[in-house]
């Protein structure tokens, strides 16, 4: 299986990496998403991280948001004990490689694995075509050995002696804002304190979005276990003003 996920949106970009990948192997191509916000790497490496342990073992990942093309950057394949992945190397893979730590990574240099020469898509004539040769059970032979990867800095999530740290992960398209900091650690509060920027807000911690007035704030546990914030029928996003990567404070 290969799951597909870019930055692509409704474009036919996508139908042809597809068309690519279908003249070279049979296995069964997912969406994971193409809606991932334009050069969002910051935005792609928390959804790719949060999807990765609901497929198969043996999936191959390919991830293309790739604000690099045609520039020095690499384009990589990794091999872990459960999955491959296929993307550039631009710290897209930073979070899912510190749970599935590389056994092999390779710099797809071989063009006899390439479909063509685009300096700028290299989704269809690099990353595409290797992720399918990955399915066929070929790996070494795309490219040299490399002995690391690139990295996204960010701040990691832990306990403080009055609360919790971290940061804000991304916003999903309602505008919610999804954090890095495991819902375990306040779900036995009723009320927490969210200091975000140089503005603090007093928000109760409940089940639903229902739970709380239209147009009220609300912290809950989204589906994959970590703190969500919200707003009842609104948008959490607006109303904070606040950006991907802003520090995050939540005080018990």
């Amino acid at each position: 299986m290969i799951a597909f996920m870019t930055d692509w949106g409704n474009s036919h970009y996508v139908g042809i990496c597809k068309g690519v990948m279908r003249q070279i192997t049979d296995a069964e191509i997912v969406d994971l998403t193409h809606n991932i916000s334009p050069y969002n790497v910051r935005e792609a490496m928390y959804i790719l991280d949060r999807s990765v342990d609901y497929f198969p073992e043996k999936t191959v990942f390919l991830i293309v948001v790739d604000f690099g093309v045609g520039t020095a950057r690499k384009a990589i394949a990794v091999e872990t004990d459960k999955y491959y992945f296929v993307a550039p190397d631009n710290g897209i893979l930073t979070l899912v490689l510190e749970r599935h730590v590389p056994r092999k990574i390779v710099d797809l240099v071989n063009k006899k694995y390439h479909f063509g020469t685009s300096k700028t898509f290299h989704g269809r004539d690099i990353f595409s075509p290797a992720a399918a040769y990955i399915t066929k059970g070929i790996f070494d032979e795309l490219g040299t050995r490399l002995p690391n990867y690139a990295t996204l800095p960010y701040r990691k999530a832990h306990l403080t002696p009055n609360g919790a740290y971290g940061e804000i992960a991304y916003f999903d398209r309602f505008g919610n804002i999804e954090t890095n900091i495991p819902f375990s650690w306040i779900a036995e509060k009723d009320v927490v304190e969210i200091n975000v920027g140089k503005k603090t807000y007093e928000v109760p911690v409940v089940e639903t979005y229902a739970d709380v007035d239209e147009g009220e704030m609300l912290v809950h546990e989204d589906s994959t276990g970590y703190v969500e914030i919200a707003v009842n029928k609104g948008i959490a996003r607006e109303k904070l003003k606040c950006y991907e990567g802003n520090e995050l404070e939540i005080l018990f």
